[in-house]
């Protein structure tokens, strides 16, 4: 590792990509004790000099600060270092679906249907959660996405999904540096943006229609020898099952996949919510052998597909761990504003240039220690925004990821594995009532809660710290409750005398989640 670049409220540890819009950094605040590593992207110079393009990038990112949801990759910082811009997101240990697809279609390897419909699954949620989403005052931000492919799906060695980029086709299209930003995607444009109409959320189900077909298939959907006949292909959304390619898919889910790509926006899926939905069932398997698709399993085929990049990714996190803290110096004579932050971010003031943070090891990160393990039947779905965000937890199995301690009920021996409900958008926060739950504070000046969504895929007795939470939830059900910092017991108490307990960390203004618990 070279020595950190100085760069306004951060340091630059190491440079992992270069793109058509931005050079990306492992960053650490400074200022910051708890280490935590950020990817830092520096906007090219040649896009900073359009006024234009940044003017339209930065009104699309001040809104998609304001989303929160675990499969979107959050922007904590947006401002300007100097003469150009730069975004701090959470930094997600992996590769992205684009480099997943590449390394099993040279293995001649297709992506099991339960992992395709997990991930599409997955980002689909959190589209709807963008699609939806609404300002203080209730005024719906109308947020698109624009660019969902492969490159923009971020698959975390934790066996995490996330989605980046929002806005920034936006931003590309209107100022015409689609050439720039957008080369080699436009096969995943809709065809009314191909067409230059209006777009609104279902613009963003096609493309997603677009990828998980890509997923199911192995190939491109709309390919051509140049990007006119590829924009054409888009254009006439003439479209094939995927079971043409990949004989023995059901019918049902070619229906889905075709409905999803429908030519005419009325025809598709209504909200990204619906096509959601309508995958969950393929998550548990097509056929009664085949092993769920999950994060667990995500992690395996991430870990036996990099395994090279996987052991780089903990050698350099060790590293970090065991650098000395740099000397503490400031950064070159340049001015930083900061733009926009996340409400629980510190405020810029805090690790401006000169302050005294230096860089903290960063908690140990290890290798799942059961890569080979057979899948579990039905695990519950446990990710956490610091950790599995972070990049740097504890991955103390392929089969369980992240924020909990405590031990995990298991299904009793040759229970039957009910199928998921259907996963509802996440309801919004609501307070804990008074209890252990809800006392105590932490520095001033900093959150003293984090927030817990929790879900089970039958009704089940929510209980808290030992109190039980009214009314029920409902079968799979979101619900998120605001706690404070430290570490919650989480119960789930069935009528029929089912129980599953957890123990959850959460911190300062995150939120940790615990979704998909099978009580069976």
């Amino acid at each position: 590792m070279r020595k950190p670049i100085p760069y306004g409220r951060f340091l630059l540890l190491d440079r992992i990509a270069v793109g058509g819009m931005a050079e990306v950094y492992v960053a650490i605040r400074r200022g910051e004790a708890a280490g935590r590593l950020y990817a830092l992207k520096r906007i090219l110079p040649t896009l900073a000099e359009d006024a234009e393009f940044i003017t339209m990038f930065l009104d699309e990112a001040r809104l998609v600060v304001q989303l929160d949801h675990p499969a979107i990759v959050p922007i904590h910082e947006l401002g300007m270092h100097g003469e150009g811009y730069y975004i701090a997101m959470d930094y997600l240990p992996g590769k992205d679906l684009r480099a997943l697809l590449d390394r099993l279609r040279a293995r001649g390897e297709p992506m099991p249907v339960p992992l395709a419909a997990h991930v599409a699954a997955r980002v689909a949620d959190a589209l709807d959660h963008a699609h939806r989403k609404r300002d203080a005052l209730g005024t719906p931000l109308r947020v698109v996405h624009r660019d969902v492919s492969p490159a923009n799906v971020l698959l975390g060695f934790d066996g995490s999904v996330r989605i980046i980029d929002f806005g920034i086709a936006q931003a590309a299209l209107r100022t015409r540096r689609q050439d720039t930003v957008l080369r080699g995607k436009f096969g995943y444009m809709s065809p009314e943006m191909v067409r230059g109409q209006p777009v609104d959320h279902r613009s963003d189900v096609f493309s997603l229609g677009v990828v998980l077909h890509e997923m199911l298939t192995g190939a491109r959907l709309f390919s051509g020898k140049s990007e006119l006949s590829v924009l054409e292909r888009v254009r006439r959304a003439e479209v094939p099952p995927p079971s043409r390619a990949r004989p023995g898919l059901p019918p049902e889910l070619d229906a889905i996949v075709l409905r999803a790509l429908a030519r005419d926006p009325a025809q598709r899926f209504e909200w990204a919510s619906d096509l959601r939905d309508a995958l969950l069932p393929f998550t548990h398997g097509v056929r009664p052998d085949e092993p769920p698709g999950d994060p667990p399993a995500l992690a395996r085929i991430m870990a036996t597909s990099f395994p090279g990049e996987l052991r780089a990714e903990l050698d350099r996190l060790e590293k970090l761990r065991a650098a000395p803290p740099p000397v503490r110096e400031p950064s070159p004579a340049e001015r930083t504003q900061v733009i926009a932050v996340r409400p629980e971010e510190p405020p810029p003031g805090g690790g401006a240039d000169g302050a005294d943070g230096g860089l903290a090891a960063p908690p140990f990160f290890r290798l799942p220690e059961a890569l080979a393990a057979p899948a579990p039947s039905r695990p519950p779905l446990v990710t956490g925004r610091t950790a599995a965000a972070a990049g740097f937890g504890a991955l103390v199995a392929v089969a369980a990821v992240l924020a909990f301690t405590g031990p995990r009920r298991p299904q009793p021996p040759g229970a039957p594995a009910a199928a998921a409900p259907a996963v509802p958008a996440a309801s919004p926060v609501v307070p804990a009532p008074p209890g252990p739950a809800a006392l105590g504070r932490t520095a001033p000046g900093r959150p003293v809660t984090g927030r817990l969504s929790v879900q089970a895929r039958v009704a089940a007795t929510l209980v808290l710290d030992g109190e039980a939470q009214r009314p029920p939830l409902g079968a799979g059900e979101v619900r998120t409750v605001e706690v404070t910092v430290g570490r919650h017991r989480v119960e789930f108490r069935t009528e029929d005398g089912f129980r599953a307990g957890f123990t959850v960390e959460v911190r300062a203004g995150e939120t940790a989640e615990l979704l998909g618990v099978a009580l069976e």
